[in-house]
């Protein structure tokens, strides 16, 4: 016989097993049943009792319990045939196998065949209890889980239905878009929708292209390889939408730009099915900006030439050449590239920085041109007087640039670089350098950069007053320099390109 203990067979809910799980208990030992049944009521378990694994196979089709609790040595069905067979009905509840410490082997097994869990003979009573809600809490979470799957189920077929429903009304409103190309290809490139947009840019009509290679909206010049390589690539990349400028053929010939959003698309099972390309005709606005590249490339550089042209007055006065400003320029340049590759300043470094830096480097001695001849071609080792004087060209040119900036209504810009590198080119790292005496990093980076470079070449360069250091005496004195005359991380980017500078010095 077996015992009951006054459950009634109704079925699981999830409001159910929250208040007292149920639980199908299953031994063909009667007092074990009965302990068993009575431990599960007290710890707030709702126990049903079955003898024999047939008896609970008929109770788990009736009742749908929250979890099974069954002996594995039984006579006819034992608890692993219990077992297989209810996997075999429903692969959630927890099923948990009562087994002695001889029966390791098959327990084992029944962890592989889908068991929850096993528990050893003779059963210790809390480690019963704390399993059971464990399987308790794992049975309500699936119950969630399966509840939410059928409503997000039952909500995707809805779904699915209204845009079949709807297919007719979208293809129309994608095939009303004339300002917008929008073509799908499938994944042998064959065109198989082209809207009246595509139509209106391209000029092909739906039955001129429907069936076509995509390739042929290709300039033939680029090879069909490349494109096609392109497109792949495209239509396999998880990003999502690819954004680019194409230029493409239309029915008469001319080369259309278009800007591209290209998405790949897929079946509901996810699987790639072809490329969706949404263009816009952006020929206009392309010629119009590259005339605008074209101006600013001229505009920049009349005012390089302008620059140059002002330099060159000013080192004349000197004796110098242009050949040493278009030597300054070409140092700064490899110094400013070396930096940007550099942890420390590489975050400061943008090509506009770059090149403004460059062209406005060589007005560094801009403010000489106002430093008396008597002072400025003095043969031998100025004087205390004569020295002060010549150190204020440097304020002479800041003020000037600096003025010409304010003028100018400029941000950062060549002006303004060209002001740091003229009033600060003479400061010094350790603070003893002029017109300000500024230490460290409150030397604007610019005057840094162009302060290696103007020492460089005036150490390599003959004077009328002093014969020409060697390549490698410069660059030692420039090193022993470091933290001294010289930023640190602007020599460690000099020692980098010094073999560029040998170059640039015998050019």
């Amino acid at each position: 016989m077996w015992i009951n203990s006054g459950a009634t067979f109704e079925p699981a809910t999830s409001d159910s097993f929250k208040a007292e799980p149920c639980v199908l208990t299953v031994d063909d030992d009667e007092d074990a049943l009965g302990y068993l049944s009575d431990l599960l009521s007290l710890s707030g378990f709702n126990p049903i009792t079955a003898n024999s694994g047939e008896r609970a196979l008929e109770y788990f089709s009736k009742i749908k319990p929250d979890i099974v609790l069954t002996d594995i040595q039984m006579p006819g069905m034992d608890g692993m045939k219990l077992l297989k067979t209810i996997r075999d009905i429903d692969d959630t509840t927890p099923v948990i196998m009562l087994t002695g410490h001889g029966e390791m082997e098959n327990a084992i097994k029944a962890l592989r065949l889908g068991a929850y869990d096993f528990l050893l003979k003779p059963i210790n009573t809390e480690i019963l209890i704390s399993t059971l809600e464990k399987a308790a809490e794992h049975c309500r979470l699936k119950m969630l889980e399966n509840e939410y799957t059928h409503r997000l189920e039952a909500q995707v077929a809805a779904r699915t239905r209204e845009l079949a429903r709807t297919n007719d009304f979208l293809r129309g409103i994608l095939d009303s878009s004339t300002g917008v190309s929008i073509i799908v290809s499938d994944l042998e490139e064959n065109i198989i929708f082209w809207n009246s947009g595509a139509e209106n840019i391209l000029g092909y009509r739906p039955d001129e292209m429907l069936g076509k290679s995509i390739l042929m909206l290709y300039p033939k010049d680029v090879k069909q390889s490349e494109i096609r390589s392109s497109l792949m690539e495209k239509m396999n990349d998880g990003a999502g939408n690819v954004q680019e400028t194409v230029t493409q053929v239309s029915k008469d010939g001319n080369q259309v730009v278009l800007s591209m959003a290209m998405s790949p698309m897929h079946d509901s099972k996810g699987k790639l099915q072809g490329i969706l390309g949404l263009g816009q005709d952006v020929t206009e606005q392309v010629r119009l900006h590259e005339q605008l590249v074209q101006s600013y490339e001229r505009i920049r550089n009349i005012q390089g030439a302008s620059i140059f042209a002002l330099a060159k007055l000013a080192e004349a006065r000197d004796g110098e050449t242009g050949s040493h400003l278009k030597r300054l320029q070409a140092y700064c340049e490899c110094l400013c590239r070396s930096l940007a590759g550099r942890p420390a300043y590489g975050h400061l470094f943008n090509e506009d920085y770059i090149l403004d830096l460059v062209q406005c480097s060589v007005l560094h001695d801009i403010g000489k041109l106002v430093i008396p001849d008597s002072i400025l071609f003095h043969p031998g080792k100025f004087g205390e007087d004569d020295f002060e004087i010549m150190k204020q060209h440097a304020l002479y040119g800041g003020k000037a640039l600096e003025e010409a900036a304010i003028e100018a209504g400029e941000g950062q810009s060549y002006l303004t670089l060209g002001r740091d590198v003229c009033y600060y080119h003479h400061e010094r790292w350790d603070g003893s350098g002029y017109p300000f005496g500024l230490k460290g990093d409150k030397i604007p980076l610019a005057a840094r950069i162009v302060t290696v470079a103007d020492v460089y070449d005036a150490l390599t360069t003959e004077r009328r007053y002093k014969a020409a250091f060697t390549h490698e005496e410069a660059s030692n004195l420039i090193e022993r320099e470091s933290e001294r005359q010289f930023d640190p991380e602007v020599v460690l980017a000099f020692i980098d390109v010094k073999d560029h500078f040998s170059n640039i010095r015998n050019l």
